[in-house]
């Protein structure tokens, strides 16, 4: 490694050689000891040794004044032009008898600069030499002590930043998990009042069938009377008509008929439910998509129809045949009704200011696509709305955890970040989102049949 450098500037050959005779003693086997007899040369070898790896401590410059005021200016540049490239040496001044310091004012002012008087003695200039040395490793320690400092700060507000972001990412998991947790109790809810459900229904279905059968045997017989007695009893007769027997004939069968659909429709709804509240926690199934979307449009049916302030809401299916998929169907069941709900809600205020018979010429529309792409072995379903869609700032944040546009009290607790989630996590498919504003949203799902991650 390269000794550390004390350079000597003086035109005099003899103060040259007193410089390196007066310091080689104390200094010269720690230190390299160098002369040179003008400012350009001290400029030059300087950088040399810089550049060579070399430490530079202290220079000795010798400053003659009085001299013409112009060669005494271009001395002080010359010192400057050192201080700008070596900021960190500290100037020795071997000042003549003669010099005035006032008359230069930078020379008095920098903080590195050292001053020794002719004609000095051997003793003094190791004194300032020495002092200058201790001077420029207390600087070099401060400087190292304020790097340390400026780093620690630097580390600090790194670990405050990621403290800060830790805390945010815990903010959201214990909001995902409060998610989850409402969903698996509203499953478990879901799920036992769908089985309580099934047993009076599946008592009602099957005794409807025995009741037709009964009916047809009691209409028959009643026929087969009517035909062999035309001519009842008076009291028979009478009450025949009080009751409008022939319209109760046709119109029990009716009857049986309404209840027969009803019960239809309580098993389709019990069906979607229990989709709906799976809880998926061991393993993917083979599953129709399209089953898990008619699924939840039926728990949505009740949201869907008609009232007192719009037209029913139009549902276009435009299915392709697709193949079955592997995934959770009760959690996708969840992402499609979070979705459609959304859809539904969107159309109630952005139908505020429009008016009955202008909801008939246009309607409220939730078109519903499915399509598989070859090229990436996944199924692609498209839920689209006219519902005015939302602005650009909004919609950049739908995805964020913990950001919603509804009102407390409003949505299906299942938030879009996590329906995203759902898709890609679980899935390993994708989900995205289009929106035009003042024309609707759209969202994206793609799912992989080959488990190959599409995100």
């Amino acid at each position: 490694m390269s000794k550390p450098v004390i350079l000597c500037i003086a035109s005099e050959h003899e103060t040259r050689q007193q410089f390196q005779a007066h310091l080689q003693v104390d200094y010269g086997d720690d230190y390299h000891l160098a002369a040179v007899g003008d400012y350009d040369s001290a400029l030059l070898q300087l950088k040399r040794l810089r550049a060579g790896g070399s430490e530079i401590i202290a220079l000795v410059c010798e400053y003659d004044q009085p001299r013409e005021a112009r060669a005494a200016q271009q001395d002080v540049d010359a010192l400057k032009t050192l201080d700008q490239q070596f900021p960190a040496v500290v100037k020795i001044l071997l000042l003549t008898p003669e010099a005035d310091l006032q008359a230069n004012p930078w020379l008095i002012s920098h903080h590195s600069t050292r001053y020794l008087y002719h004609p000095w003695q051997p003793q003094d200039l190791r004194l300032t030499v020495k002092a200058a040395i201790e001077h420029y490793h207390q600087r070099q320690m401060i400087q190292q002590q304020q790097q340390m400092l400026n780093a620690l700060q630097l580390q600090n507000a790194q670990l405050l930043n990621t403290l800060q972001e830790s805390e945010q990412t815990l903010l959201k998991s214990q909001a995902q998990l409060l998610e989850q947790d409402k969903m698996a109790v509203l499953g478990q809810m879901v799920a036992g009042i769908t089985h309580e459900i099934n047993n009076p229904v599946s008592f009602i279905a099957g005794s409807l069938k025995y009741g037709r059968e009964y009916l047809d045997d009691i209409i028959s017989v009643l026929r087969l009377y009517q035909e062999h007695y035309p001519e009842p009893h008076a009291a028979i007769a009478e009450k025949i008509q009080d009751v409008d027997f022939n319209y109760l004939l046709e119109d029990f069968s009716n009857l049986l008929d309404a209840m027969q659909e009803g019960t239809d429709l309580l098993r389709q709804i019990s069906t979607s439910a229990r989709v709906f509240s799976r809880s998926d926690r061991e393993q993917k199934v083979e599953y129709d998509v399209h089953k898990i979307i008619n699924s939840a449009l039926m728990l949505l049916k009740h949201r869907l129809k008609a009232n007192m302030s719009r037209p029913a809401i139009e549902v276009v299916r435009q299915y392709a045949e697709l193949p079955m998929v592997r995934c959770y169907p009760g959690q996708l069941s969840q992402v499609f009704l979070n979705i459609l709900a959304n859809a539904i809600d969107a159309f109630e205020d952005h139908n505020r200011d429009r008016s009955y018979d202008e909801l008939e010429l246009h309607p409220n529309q939730i078109t519903i696509l499915s399509e598989y792409d070859q090229e990436e072995d996944c199924l692609r379903i498209v839920i689209r709305d006219n519902a005015g869609g939302i602005e650009d700032v909004i919609h950049e944040r739908i995805f964020d955890k913990l950001f919603t546009t509804k009102t407390v009290g409003k949505g299906t607790g299942l938030g879009l970040p996590i329906c995203q989630q759902i898709i890609e996590s679980q899935h390993r498919g994708r989900m995205r989102s289009l929106s035009c504003w003042h024309e609707g949203m759209q969202f994206t799902i793609e799912l992989p049949l080959a488990g190959k991650f599409l995100g």
